[in-house]
């Protein structure tokens, strides 16, 4: 019964596929969530923060996927060794509304998770989902490791609030984002 039945449905789908080309059904027209931006490439040294490319020369951080880019589902950026000068971290938080990954590209690190430390090196990946206290800690003075930062979503306030600190090595209190 049930293979008459996908019989007798594949059969009457016939015809209407046929009047597809006669309304101008072009397939290849759709938009399944296709952006009209273009694929971009952000060099080593180079930063997107606002979705404007630009080489700074004493930043804490580099966005290399800006939320501008992505319709503000995604940032990502990366540390410079600028940024772990000194012990320590941003004091524990919580995003109410975005989940964040640090992936550690070089060093280690200690990461804080709901009262608990890890130690994190080369090659880890730690998935914070969104509602859980969290910070990174640099254990060592001039540590020369690497991380990127992923947040998603992205609200352009998240990008300002890491902008800043980029340009001054310092946490903001004027522009916190929301649920921070």
């Amino acid at each position: 019964m049930k293979r008459k039945h996908f019989i007798k449905t594949a059969l009457l789908a016939i015809p209407t596929l046929s009047f597809a080309s006669l309304l101008n059904f072009d397939r290849n027209s759709l938009n399944f969530g296709k952006s009209n931006k273009k694929g971009l490439i952000v060099r080593s040294g180079e930063s997107r923060f606002g979705g404007e490319l630009s080489t700074p020369k004493d930043a804490f951080l580099h966005c290399k996927v800006s939320s501008t880019d992505t319709q503000e589902s995604l940032f990502i950026q990366t540390s410079t060794p600028k940024i772990f000068e000194r012990i320590g971290g941003p004091p524990p938080h919580i995003h109410k509304n975005e989940d964040e990954t640090i992936y550690v590209v070089s060093g280690e690190f200690i990461v804080h998770l709901e009262g608990e430390d890890f130690t994190v090196k080369t090659g880890d990946t730690v998935f914070i989902p969104r509602g859980t206290l969290h910070t990174i800690i640099n254990p060592i003075e001039n540590n020369p490791g690497t991380v990127v930062v992923i947040c998603s979503p992205a609200p352009k306030k998240v990008e300002d609030f890491f902008g800043y600190i980029s340009a001054n090595g310092t946490i903001p209190t004027d522009i916190i984002p929301e649920g921070w």
